[in-house]
């Protein structure tokens, strides 16, 4: 009985073990989506495609393992070819990967190449074989029985620098049978040849990105260094391109590693890039607004999810035939899979060199595409691991590439489709909002477009809403128009001729007058002490007010805040601590230039001479929840124009106040900012003190505690 009851048990536990097995066979999949805040955030995704297999030698009953694994290469007849450069040996796969077989290079005499150290391989339609063999300097072109037919040592060319050391690291064609060749370290772009295999220059480089500092930095170098300064220096280059592939419209696309040194600086965007025949990058990102920027500014690896990973580093990419970008990052074993509009579709794989369950790498050197897998050979792993199209990963391709190119209603029901699956999928959100645009279902569209986080659709569809409401009620409001100009003109009348004043309060009156009269209302309020704290501070309580309302109440087409991370103290510490800042300090300075103001004084002229901003600010907030997005450039030119009359009151209260003239007035404030910032500095060091000092007693009582 006893015996019986082991045996249940362990059959149990093998049954849960081999179902825990299969679950995490398939690795974590995320995406990114756009969020308030012009940032981007992971979110976890259903998977596009999920490792069916992972083939070593022993899959083939071949006894030889897959050791030095350098590239891999399908071509578009689906034969796969493993380059082993460290073994100078090449493997081919056939299309299901059911047979393996190694292809022996030989020249034309029979006997057997040497290429140990490459790290490229290619095939062209033409059936030859493109090896690059690194460390022998040279490309070894090759039928696929492993014949040498050609081979290309370091080209001979007053193009070629003097210092240029020829080292192939991947090789590629074109459509057009020009022939791509990248060098380490390289900085030049791409080596070209003919068809005829002539050398003919170098196509397409990174470039180094420069700020305004770096130009500075330059330019005082140029002024002072010496020949000894100069021979110490050290010059910034471009990064090499890591691999390179062509696109179904012949345009090559490279990959940068991100690295880091002080001879290249820091490459934290533009991983990847199109480059086209003119040797511009041509590959685009899609803004929320609906307009495009270069890739250059797209930063392409994934810091926030693989954070503890080791360095991350783009080495290869390829293109499918409907134009997805696939991507390896070697630090941390992620696919990425980008659309034509550098959309992050998925991420997948990972391992951070652990690599111990299918899916997941160790050491992952380069991926290829195949039909509608993906294929990544792992040289630690001594394997190669295959992607397959998942039901899902078939839906969202096929509803992009129809969004793309145009059809929004027929990609409709695949994007549906799409939510049923994955509902965190923001593209199938901004696919529905311009399919129902097109329909016509304008209030449907704006659902979506506010959940896709698409400023474009949504603008569209609010204009025809907006539009439509107005051709609606148009007499309606024309007639409560007229009735409320009518009123206001028919008011002032009557108060006019009784001699009726609404504003009896002097303090109040005066606070009235400071917009339309300020060298008056000033001066008065300097001379004749009307100025009111009761009204300062009010208008201080508004301007907090008016600036939290602007954050959390402005219009979707003019919000860009994430609210679950907003804090109100911030947007105090910004308005009335600035407020409050800029009173003190102007006080103190301006006390020791002469100045005649009191505390009281220069608070209460500051309170109001920011009042046309804070009415702006409310003014703002309601306009937002109705004007489209066109209308931006006029209430930017509105805003524009209320921060000159603000900065002119506030130069018009100082001077009056202080009884300085306008020269004085800039001179003193910019002694005043100086202030300000020397303040906030000393606030800012006083709050780390007292959170260190805090961390240190703390961790004395838990000492105390513990022992």
């Amino acid at each position: 009985m006893f015996k019986r009851i082991i045996i249940s048990v362990l059959i149990i536990c093998a049954v849960l073990a081999s179902s825990i097995s299969v679950s995490a066979a398939s690795s974590e999949t995320y995406t990114r989506v756009d969020v308030p805040g012009s940032t981007t955030e992971i979110r976890l995704s259903r998977e596009m495609y999920s490792a069916t297999c992972e083939l070593t030698s022993a899959s083939f009953g071949i006894s030889e393992a897959f050791d030095g694994i350098t590239d891999i290469y399908c071509n578009k007849s689906g034969d796969t070819y493993l380059l082993c450069g460290d073994e100078s040996r090449i493997w081919h796969f056939n299309k299901d990967y059911t047979s393996c077989n190694e292809i022996k290079i030989k020249n034309k005499k029979g006997n057997e190449e040497n290429f140990k150290g490459a790290k490229g391989i290619f095939c062209d339609t033409d059936n030859l074989l493109y090896i690059a063999d690194t460390d022998n300097k040279r490309i070894i072109i090759t039928d696929l029985n492993g014949v040498v037919k050609k081979i290309l040592d370091a080209p001979v060319s007053d193009l070629i620098p003097d210092d240029f050391l020829y080292q192939p690291s991947s090789v590629a064609k074109d459509g057009q049978g020009y022939l791509y060749v990248l060098s380490v370290g390289c900085y030049y772009g791409a080596l070209i040849y003919s068809p005829d295999y002539e050398f003919m220059g170098f196509y397409g480089s990174n470039t180094v990105e420069s700020s305004a500092l770096d130009t500075l930095s330059f330019l005082w170098q140029k002024l002072t260094s010496n020949d000894a300064k100069k021979s110490a220096s050290v010059k910034k280059l471009p990064y090499s391109f890591a691999d390179l592939c062509f696109d179904p419209e012949d345009f090559m696309v490279t990959c940068t590693g991100s690295l880091s040194s002080s001879v290249y600086g820091n490459q934290n965007v533009g991983q990847i890039k199109k480059i086209s025949p003119s040797g511009d990058n041509i590959l685009m990102k899609r803004n929320l607004k609906g307009d495009f920027e270069s890739s250059s500014g797209v930063d392409f690896l994934e810091k926030e999810h693989a954070e503890g990973a080791g360095v991350q580093e783009i080495v290869s990419v390829a293109v499918s035939e409907d134009n997805y970008i696939f991507a390896l990052d070697r630090g941390n074993g992620y696919i990425y899979v980008y659309d034509s509009q550098c959309n992050l579709l998925s991420a997948f794989g990972g391992g951070f060199a652990q690599g111990k369950r299918l899916g997941i790498f160790k050491n992952p050197v380069a991926l290829t595409f195949n039909d509608n897998s993906v294929i990544v050979a792992d040289s630690d792993k001594k394997s190669i691991t295959i992607f397959g199209t998942t039901e899902y990963g078939t839906l969202i391709r096929k509803a992009e590439n129809l969004f793309i190119s145009g059809d929004y209603l027929e990609a409709k029901e695949l994007w549906q489709k799409v939510l049923t699956q994955n509902r965190n999928c923001q593209l199938a959100y901004r696919g529905l909002s311009m399919a129902y645009y097109s329909e016509g279902k304008y209030r449907e569209a704006l659902d979506a477009a506010k959940t896709a986080l698409d400023y474009s659709v949504y603008d569209l569809a609010w204009q025809e809403i907006v539009t439509q409401s107005i051709a609606d009620h148009f007499v309606l409001i024309i007639v409560l128009l007229s009735l409320i100009i009518v009123g206001i003109i028919l008011l002032i009348v009557y108060l006019r001729r009784k001699n009726i004043k609404l504003i009896k309060n002097e303090k109040f009156k005066l606070y009235s007058r400071v917009i339309f009269h300020p060298f008056d209302s000033f001066e008065q309020l300097k001379y004749k002490k009307l100025g009111s704290y009761k009204i300062a501070i009010t208008i201080t309580v508004l301007f907090y007010i008016a600036s939290v309302l602007n954050v959390i109440a402005s219009g979707f087409l003019y919000s860009n805040t994430l609210l679950r991370n907003y804090n109100a103290l911030f947007t105090l510490a910004s308005s009335v601590g600035l407020l409050l800042l800029w009173s003190v300090c102007n006080w103190l300075v301006c006390s020791m230039f002469n100045g005649k103001g009191t505390f009281k004084d220069v608070y209460v002229s500051t309170c109001y001479a920011i009042t046309p901003w804070v009415i702006f600010l409310f003014v703002k907030v309601i306009l937002s929840n109705f004007l489209p997005l066109s209308s931006s450039s006029i209430v930017s030119g509105f805003q524009n124009a209320v921060l000159i009359l603000t900065f002119f009151l506030l130069c018009v209260a100082m001077i009056k106040v202080h009884e300085y003239d306008f020269f004085k007035i800039i001179l003193t404030s910019v002694v005043v900012l100086l202030m300000m910032i020397l303040v906030l500095f000393v606030i800012l060091m006083c709050a780390i003190l007292i959170v260190q000092f805090g961390s240190f007693i703390v961790s004395i009582y838990e000492e105390v505690v513990h022992r």
